[in-house]
């Protein structure tokens, strides 16, 4: 069976000299605006836990239930990466930001009047779907828009500001659920969604050469591009060996979210026996590291391009001799300042993985950009729901405990992941030239 052809009008072949220049006020002007969408969407995709007490008591479900929802929202994320990144390529980032804000806003304003759990997930689901669009089309804006030396710094603080959407958002989301209910709270959101997609239309264009455009071409985009098939354009992105170098970069890395959103805290209390007060510390440090760490390993990328393999090899390798000796500890007690090392170590590798789409950018023609964010994504977010999902299995296992060596075991899986990474990047890059 042949591959659908997407196609677009003709008038949109050929790219129009940029009408502002690379890295200008203009420039900040759009990749602001869509940074800001951008935390708005990470703030869909963590209000769940703030609002996982209020969940239960409103649809009457346990813990497992309601973890459904974070794992769906999380699936539909992982599932829409590559389709996202063929669409952010075809349709252009500031068309799909907006649609993002919308499908975003619709979820939450199902999931405002839902009283049930088939409805309820149904506006997770399109959560999830919106989310999984706004990082891929944001990336590619910053390509169309800032020099290439700045692309590593603009990637990394666009994580960043994402980060801050889930800091940002956890106090206002639970005073308002206090004071104004369920309802009203999420009905809020949407409506915030749907005026950012709004403030997006007006200000986001898809390259500097487009003040007012009305077709979706993007910078450096032919005509022979626009009618490739889709296949056509996943397989010549995982033929390059950046892409696959920045996957692996991003599977390897991303341990510090299964941390970071799950297992973290109980690891710390339950398992080393840490009182709740340096624990939260513990994770409030890691939690802020990237945010200092990503801009300075950006910045340096971008001025040492010649020297991103270095950085990463040593990331990878130091993260897997972190989790290999939280799994052999001698009874599994690590000491409470190994683990902050294990904690601060993991938070350094997840600004790290900001690299990944550095690499695959520079292995892969403009016009391809969407799948290439797409595929590298795709990585760090297999790892990440795998990860989440063994622990928790093997946890369950061992007998719900949570002991120090209920730990150990629950952790062998995602030490694995690691090390095979690790060892799959360090060969790739290896095989590369330096910094590539």
């Amino acid at each position: 069976m042949k591959s659908a052809v997407l196609t677009v009008p003709a008038e949109a072949s050929a790219p129009r000299p940029p009408s502002h220049p690379l890295g200008g006020r203009r420039a900040w002007t759009v990749w602001g605006v869509a940074a800001l969408a951008y935390l708005i969407a990470f703030f869909h995709r963590t209000s769940l836990g703030v609002a996982s007490l209020a969940a239960q008591q409103r649809f009457g479900v346990g813990a497992t239930a309601l973890s459904m929802f974070v794992i769906l929202q999380l699936g539909v994320y992982l599932v829409m990466q590559i389709p996202g990144g063929l669409m952010a390529d075809r349709l252009g980032p500031r068309r799909m930001i907006g649609a993002a804000l919308v499908i975003m806003a619709l979820g939450e304003t199902v999931f405002a009047f839902a009283t049930t759990m088939p409805l309820a997930v149904t506006g997770r689901v399109l959560v999830g779907l919106g989310d999984a669009m706004t990082f891929l089309n944001l990336i590619r804006l910053i390509a169309a828009w800032f020099p290439r030396r700045r692309f590593a710094l603009l990637t990394a603080m666009t994580a960043m500001i994402g980060s801050l959407g889930q800091v940002v958002g956890t106090v206002p989301l639970s005073a308002g659920l206090h004071a104004y209910g369920w309802t009203r709270t999420f009905v809020g959101i949407a409506v915030i969604s749907g005026a950012m997609a709004v403030v997006v239309w007006l200000f986001v264009r898809n390259h500097p050469g487009a003040p007012m455009e009305r077709s979706i071409s993007v910078a450096g985009t032919s005509a022979d591009a626009k009618k490739r098939s889709a296949l056509d354009d996943i397989r010549a992105v995982f033929a390059a060996r950046g892409t696959r170098t920045g996957l692996w970069t991003h599977f390897t890395l991303s341990s510090f979210t299964v941390l970071a959103t799950l297992w973290g805290y109980p690891y710390l209390v339950k398992g080393l026996g840490m009182a709740p007060g340096p624990a939260r510390l513990i994770l409030t440090l890691g939690a802020a590291t990237p945010m200092v760490a990503a801009p300075l390993l950006g910045w340096f990328a971008g001025r040492r391009p010649d020297l991103r393999g270095r950085l990463i090899i040593s990331a990878v390798i130091t993260l897997a001799v972190a989790w290999l000796v939280a799994i052999t500890w001698p009874g599994g007690h690590l000491p409470a300042p190994l683990a902050l090392l294990l904690v601060l170590i993991n938070a350094v590798g997840s600004a790290a993985s900001m690299l990944a789409f550095d690499l695959a950018r520079d292995s892969n023609p403009p016009e391809r950009g969407g799948v290439v964010s797409g595929i590298v994504n795709l990585g760090g977010f297999s790892s990440t729901i795998t990860g989440l999902l063994t622990a928790g299995v093997l946890l369950d296992a061992t007998g719900g405990g949570y002991g120090p060596t209920a730990f150990q075991v629950a952790f062998i899986p995602i030490t694995g992941l690691v090390v095979i990474g690790a060892v799959r990047v360090t060969m790739l890059l290896r095989r590369s030239r330096p910094g590539r």
